[in-house]
């Protein structure tokens, strides 16, 4: 950019030279034109002190012509720095415009990851407080006197399903922590995708059963090895299998694919749920984003465990794509791992 501008700066002063010396030949031409007439004319008058004149007639022609020579090349210098002037000025306001805006854009972004922060914050404050005034609740109830044994069993297995969910809120928060501030080492071992993947379907199938969702394993892999860590791909997919139940309503179906193609291993995860607004597509796996706004949630979560997954594929040198028709057509999460060879 700057050497097109240099470029362009040598060929206005060129101009301006050439300009100012076509002007001087021209005068120049009109010089020596006037001194031929007027010598021509003496000669056929037969006027000799008129001949001794045409000297002086040339350089009367040529001072006038020199004079008039640097008026223009002064106008020409002083109109090429006016115009460098203008240029100047211009590019140092288009330039001052792009830094506004950026500087605008930058602005509307730290405001919008702050709000972001303070949805995050409350979303967290209200998923660990859920459980916690679940288990005082049935607590007090436990040490209440005269209870039957069915509601003492009852309270018994509601506090255990909500430290349960307490644990799980605070190692998906460990997780996250863990991840997005220092990141991890990912060990460099070859490991069975297909045993990954089967693990990770066995640990999700029990939450499915129990919201009555069918969870639907195609595994055609077979010996396919990648590079990495077995459990933290397995964070990935069960984060990813879980979100899909979650967001898929009772009697609804939950797909997971396993199969190799191209010299990639692909890991297919689809539901008939929810489904993704094309307006958040872009941004499903962006760190404090969530479809449910803090004060109108129906599902539980923090909104981690997506962002969790994308880290984790992204270190294990793969990708992970999302695809929704929109809402109430499902969602399709599709992991691609590069085969060890």
């Amino acid at each position: 950019m700057a050497l097109n501008e240099r470029e362009k700066n040598r060929l206005d002063s060129n101009s301006v030279f050439n300009y100012s010396y076509v002007v001087l030949s021209i005068l120049l031409l009109l010089t020596v034109g006037a001194t031929l007439v007027y010598y021509q004319n003496s000669v056929m008058f037969a006027d000799e002190f008129g001949s001794r004149w045409t000297p002086v007639v040339f350089l009367i022609g040529l001072c006038v012509s020199l004079l008039l020579f640097g008026m223009t090349y002064r106008e020409a210098v002083a109109r090429f720095a006016l115009h460098q002037r203008t240029r100047d000025l211009a590019a140092a306001h288009a330039e001052n415009q792009t830094l506004l805006v950026a500087e605008q854009n930058s602005r509307i972004a730290a405001e919008q990851a702050n709000l972001a922060k303070d949805e995050f914050l409350a979303v967290v404050s209200h998923e660990l407080r859920t459980p916690l005034n679940a288990i005082a609740g049935w607590n007090r109830i436990l040490m209440t006197t005269g209870l039957s044994d069915e509601t003492r069993q009852a309270a018994v297995q509601k506090i255990d399903k909500n430290l349960r969910l307490q644990a799980a809120i605070v190692e998906e928060l460990l997780n996250f922590s863990d991840i997005m501030s220092s990141g991890f080492a990912v060990i460099n071992k070859p490991l069975r995708v297909r045993e990954t993947f089967e693990a990770a379907v066995a640990a999700v199938s029990l939450e499915a059963r129990e919201k009555g969702v069918r969870l639907l394993n195609d595994d055609k892999l077979a010996g396919e090895q990648v590079v990495g860590d077995h459990a933290r791909l397995k964070i990935a997919f069960v984060n990813i299998l879980s979100n899909a139940v979650k967001f898929t309503p009772t009697g609804g179906s939950v797909s997971a694919k396993a199969f190799a193609l191209d010299g990639s291993v692909k890991c297919v995860i689809s539901d008939d749920g929810l489904g993704i607004p094309p307006e958040f597509l872009p941004h499903v796996f962006d760190q404090y984003k969530q479809v449910e706004h803090a004060s109108t949630r129906r599902y539980g979560g923090l909104g981690l465990g997506l962002t969790i997954a994308s880290q984790i594929v992204k270190l294990h040198h793969g990708t992970i794509e999302a695809t929704s028709s929109g809402i109430g057509d499902g969602a399709t999460f599709t992991v691609s791992l590069p085969v060890r060879h």
